[in-house]
């Protein structure tokens, strides 16, 4: 039969309860159940066990669902402050880690943060607060977990806020691996991530959510995508901070696009330059303009790209080059580089007595099996000269410090 783990109070350092707030420091569990009790009750709420009853462990058992289905009556209560709310949420946690079976604890876990996330009471930055700390409390041991998460990323989007708990995308997918979850419920966390981050106009984290989604979908299913598709090729192209692109290429439902105007407008911004978007833009102008982001937006990011493409390989610009390939004036010359230095697309310098930038490096705006065999070379080249380094220290041919004899 169930047991319970001990009496109030727990022992601090739990496996599973990470924090706890407790309300009723030095009150046994069943003591603590029976208070709350009778405050529901005062509240409306009607309880299914006897008039009298011992207080025993199985009296316990059956009230505690009880508790938990009657908890949103401390939310109707105009009476009761958040501090009041919050304490007594924290004595049902309390009193659920307390639970020596697993499967009870996320039972008794889950339908306690559906009774606060489903409760029609206006109180979302409270509701926000108790099952951000309840998240807190048992992530990510127990698989049950996945449906608090659910309902703490849905409050994150409806009050666009999020201050009670870290959403690491990184971190939540090693939860969904040691949670098993299956590929529908991968799908369902991560286009919740991404709206969360939208609402919180953390836009590279949304996309890199949105990433994560197009990943899940193989071949056939990626029809099932194209939105969603859709919205990360805009999103790419519309982040000032993103300029390589070539990975959509390989996600399915990207590729499920091809045909499609959109398709085509991802593969100037991956390989094309200025004047591909330029004839694209004329020959497209209605579908350009009721896109979610702006011709001039677009021109910008294509004239930083296209100055990325034409610095690759080569030491110097000239600013006559420059002035003629990205349809700039003279006086703009100098502060479009600066930009793009400031965007780290290339690396170097501006000579403005000879009117050029001198390039020491670039940002590949693809990443083909000539970038690898270019790092191929370099990495032998780079192992040539510390071997021939290594050979010389040992026949003695290495520099004295100055005055050594």
């Amino acid at each position: 039969s169930s047991g319970i783990n001990a009496e109030w109070p727990l022992r601090p350092g739990s496996n599973v309860l990470n924090l706890v707030a407790p309300s009723f420091i030095s009150v046994s569990y069943l003591s603590q159940a029976i208070e709350m009790k009778a405050t529901l009750e005062k509240f409306g709420a009607q309880f299914d066990l006897p008039e009298k009853f011992n207080e025993n462990e199985d009296v316990f058992l059956k009230l505690l669902p009880q508790l938990i289905s009657h908890f949103p009556k401390f939310l109707d209560s105009p009476t009761n402050t958040d501090a009041d709310i919050e304490a007594a949420f924290f004595s049902v946690i309390s009193m659920i880690q307390l639970l020596s079976q697993v499967d009870q604890m996320e039972s008794f876990s889950r339908n306690l943060s559906n009774a606060v996330f489903h409760h029609p009471s206006g109180r979302l930055h409270l509701k926000s607060k108790l099952l951000g700390h309840q998240l807190n409390c048992y992530q990510p041991l127990l698989p049950s977990t996945y449906h608090l998460l659910i309902n703490v990323l849905k409050l994150v989007r409806e009050t666009r806020q999020v201050r009670y708990v870290a959403l690491n995308i990184k971190q939540i997918s090693t939860w969904l691996t040691r949670w098993n979850s299956d590929v529908q419920e991968q799908r369902d966390i991560y286009r919740l991530l991404h709206q969360a981050f939208s609402a919180l106009d953390e836009g590279e984290k949304a996309i890199e959510a949105l990433v994560h989604l197009l990943r899940l979908y193989t071949t056939n299913e990626a029809v099932e995508a194209k939105s969603d598709a859709h919205m990360c090729v805009i999103s790419h192209i519309a982040h000032p901070k993103i300029f390589v692109m070539d990975h959509l290429l390989d996600l399915h439902p990207i590729r499920a696009l091809d045909g499609q105007l959109i398709f085509e407008l991802l593969q100037i911004f991956v390989t094309g330059d200025i004047n591909d978007y330029v004839e694209f833009y004329n020959a497209n102008m209605d579908f350009v303009e009721k896109l979610a982001v702006t011709h001039e937006e677009n021109l910008k990011k294509m004239r930083l790209l296209t100055l990325a493409s034409m610095a690759q390989g080569r030491d110097e610009l000239e600013f006559t080059e420059l002035i003629e390939k990205l349809r700039l004036e003279k006086d703009e010359v100098e502060s479009f580089v600066i930009e793009a230095i400031g965007a780290r697309l290339i690396r170097g310098k501006i000579n403005e007595p000879e009117e050029k930038v001198m390039v020491s490096s670039t940002t590949n705006r693809t990443f083909t099996e000539q970038e690898w065999k270019l790092i191929k070379t370099k990495l032998e080249n780079w192992q040539k000269n510390l071997n021939a380094v290594q050979e010389n220290m040992k026949n003695g041919y290495y520099a004295m410090p100055l005055g050594a004899s």
